[in-house]
């Protein structure tokens, strides 16, 4: 078990399932709370905070040294798993669901 630093090589090897995965994963990381299948920590240190990202059924841990990294990481993930023009995944996500529940 390791961890790494570079976020797309380590959502590479995560199985994201459709959009509640998507969303579990970024208020995961959004908040540094449990969400779905995923677990966000939050350490402060004297340079500021670093944050470890922990799927379930994945080995390694993602490794965010720093707020700017957790921006980043927050960014391609509305970037690349939703079609939020804007980047706002909360907004997708409500519209995913409320869209499932009509289906």
């Amino acid at each position: 078990m390791g961890k790494v630093t570079d976020y797309k090589e380590w959502i590479s090897q995560v199985n994201l399932e459709g959009h509640q995965d998507v969303y579990d994963l970024y208020n995961s990381v959004n908040n540094y709370e449990s969400a779905g299948k995923f677990h966000t920590s939050k350490e402060v240190t004297n340079d500021g905070s670093e944050y470890l990202v922990k799927a379930e059924g994945n080995q390694d841990s993602l490794h965010l040294k720093s707020e700017e990294e957790k921006f980043s990481f927050l960014q391609h993930i509305a970037d690349e798993f939703t079609d939020s023009g804007e980047g706002n995944v909360e907004t997708w996500y409500n519209l995913k669901k409320e869209l499932n529940n009509i289906d």
